[in-house]
């Protein structure tokens, strides 16, 4: 999965971007998306579906996605976020049919139903709309032997209307709605104080999830003026913003949870200086409002580029010029300029290909921002520092496909300024104490210093670090491909590269598919994320402030899971599907306090249209 450093894609595509798999059909089951670049949002078929738990289900249909630029047909980016969640944007997958009906049934009584259809769907226009349910409600995990145990529950729903039209040679309008709401408990919640006999109820919580966008976009045509511009708008709501309490530690204290609002304009130009060369710009705003103690404030960035294609090459060399006001804390407001690269080399010698990007920039610090890594995130933030980075360098070689075998490798070197290291939420709510199945929090530090650890999810620090990469993968045909690649990533407190609030040192992911008749599919899925060290504020046991200097480790579980999936096609519209999650049935645990359950199966059926 490539994730951009596009605010758009960040702050209002999150909201209209559903969680959603590829419906298993009877025929084509040997096609596959091709990704090749920065995808344009306004041009991609807008149905999506989505399964739960943890999605297995292989897509039986090729959509045809167009891109902003071509580009090396590889996916180098290293993984920026975790676990993939297995909630409402979480999955980005994309069907080209009209219309679509999924349901399906697990074994904690995880739903998931799924429908859209495309009122409208010719070649000049589209009109649709788009239904999305999953949820879970009888796992009970244990959390703490000394106190009784609550269910987990989760219930996430959405709905979209899309549309777009094209008027030849002039340009194509597209537009959106969305909106989710989602309700669930902090089912880790068991603070260890407390009496054992008592009854402890989780916290609950609603969201409020609502984005627009219209946008305009110019007809591709090599000799003229290209350009485009989107206006958008995301509103993201909590009901509650829950903290610990001293005094009685099974009622946390609680106050209105946070309400941001972002506005958000993103537009270009593109000037041909020849058939394959052009000169550009874009911009970039954000506006931030909230109902709390931080003021509206913002990022407007520019990014002028010079872009030259050929046969085998791409390149674009450009700057961002990150201007954010009125960000940081409330007692330190500040204006600044942020200078980073933008520069882009593709090399593609059919065989052989490979690329060196220097990248960089500012984006805000949002709750929209922090949704991304963390399901489970504190429902307020306190501090609007920006997240800057001044340089995010990838290089990456491939090879392949020579018999059917292809390799790759990748190194990459990111530094961020003010990154936000997520904490531990429900810890945080726990006062600070983690629960079954997480070591206790550090006492001293490296030098046996005593310290006392901050878990106060909003922490920040300065965080750089490298990046090793490889990937491999042998494709026979239907009956047999397997694809796998490994990243380690050097994880020691402000050393590391930054791939998630859990921070592991060593990642992995495998599958194995096959395709043995028409209307049969398997696939075996493999994911480790091994050596997870989150970064955790701290001060001296002797010292009254936080020291910026001193960020510790706190290492988690190691999460692993072994999946499988089948699908079996009816008719050519009909088929029906199954999967089992966690097969090895590892106590996993996607943050401290939260674990989850061992081995999960689910099965449903498809309809499309």
């Amino acid at each position: 999965m490539t994730i951009t450093r596009s605010k758009y894609l960040i702050l209002t595509a999150a909201a209209s971007l559903l969680a959603l798999c590829a419906i298993p059909a009877s025929a084509q089951y040997d096609q596959q998306i091709n990704v090749e670049g920065e995808y344009v949002p306004e041009y991609i078929n807008h149905d999506r579906i989505g399964l739960f738990p943890r999605p297995l289900k292989l897509s039986a249909e090729e959509s045809s996605l167009d891109y902003s630029t071509l580009g090396v047909a590889a996916n180098f980016t290293p993984q920026a976020l975790p676990i993939e969640a297995t909630v409402w944007g979480a999955i980005r997958d994309y069907s080209s049919r009209r219309g679509y009906l999924d349901f399906g049934l697990g074994s904690w009584l995880e739903s998931t139903l799924a429908a859209g259809y495309r009122f409208i769907d010719n070649s000049s226009s589209a009109l649709g709309i788009r239904l999305q349910h999953n949820s879970t409600s009888l796992w009970k995990p244990r959390i703490s032997p000394a106190t009784a145990d609550n269910k987990m529950w989760r219930y996430d729903e959405a709905i979209g209307i899309y549309g777009h039209h094209s008027w030849s040679g002039k340009g194509t309008l597209s537009a959106a709605i969305d909106y989710h709401i989602g309700n669930f408990n902090y089912y880790g919640f068991a603070p260890t104080t407390a009496d054992p006999d008592a009854a402890i109820e989780s916290p609950t919580q609603t969201i409020h999830d609502i984005s627009a966008r219209v946008g305009w976009q110019s007809p591709a045509l090599i000799d003229n003026i290209l350009w485009h511009a989107q206006l958008g708008v995301r509103h993201l709501s909590f009901r509650r913003l829950y903290m610990p309490n001293d005094v009685d530690p099974l009622q946390p204290l609680s106050a209105p949870g946070s309400r941001e609002t972002d506005i958000n304009l993103n537009a270009g130009f593109s000037f041909p200086t020849s058939s394959k060369s052009a000169l550009g710009i874009d911009l970039n705003t954000d506006v931030v409002t909230y109902n709390n103690d931080i003021d509206t404030y913002g990022i407007v960035t520019l990014t002028p580029y010079y872009r030259f294609n050929r046969q085998r090459i791409n390149l674009r060399i450009g700057v961002n010029f990150d201007l954010a006001f009125k960000a940081g804390p409330e007692t330190n407001r500040y204006a600044t300029v942020h200078f980073a690269p933008d520069v882009k080399f593709d090399f593609n010698a059919g065989p052989v290909a490979l690329y060196l990007h220097l990248l960089g920039g500012s984006d805000l610090h949002t709750l929209a921002n922090i949704r991304e890594y963390d399901y489970y995130q504190m429902p307020s933030i306190s501090n609007s520092n920006p997240v800057y980075t001044p340089l995010d360098a990838h290089f990456g070689l491939r090879t392949g496909p020579f018999a059917g075998f292809h390799a790759g490798i990748d190194v990459a070197y990111r530094t961020s300024r003010d990154q936000h290291l997520g904490g531990l939420y429900n810890t945080w709510l726990c006062l600070g104490i983690p629960v079954d199945g997480c070591p206790p929090l550090p006492m001293a530090d490296a030098s046996g210093r005593a310290i006392i650890v901050n878990t106060d999810p909003d922490g920040r620090a300065n965080v750089s670090g490298f990046s090793f990469g490889v990937n491999l993968g042998y494709d026979s045909g239907r009956y047999f491909k397997i694809d796998a690649e490994g990243r380690y990533q050097h994880q020691n407190g402000k050393t590391g590269y930054f791939n998630g609030y859990d921070r592991p040192e060593w990642t992995a992911q495998a599958t194995i598919e096959s395709n043995p008749w028409s209307t049969l599919r398997f696939r075996l899925g493999y994911e480790l994320r091994a050596l997870r060290r989150p970064a955790l504020r701290a001060r001296y046991a002797d010292a009254s402030v936080i020291d910026p200097d001193i960020v510790v480790d706190y290492r988690l579980p190691n999460y692993s899971g072994l999946s499988f999936g089948a699908s079996y096609g009816i008719t050519s519209q009909l088929s029906v599907w199954a999967q089992a999650d966690n097969l090895l049935c590892r106590r996993n645990y996607s943050a401290a306090g939260l674990p989850e359950s061992g081995i999960r199966a689910a099965a449903g059926i498809s309809l499309i249209f």
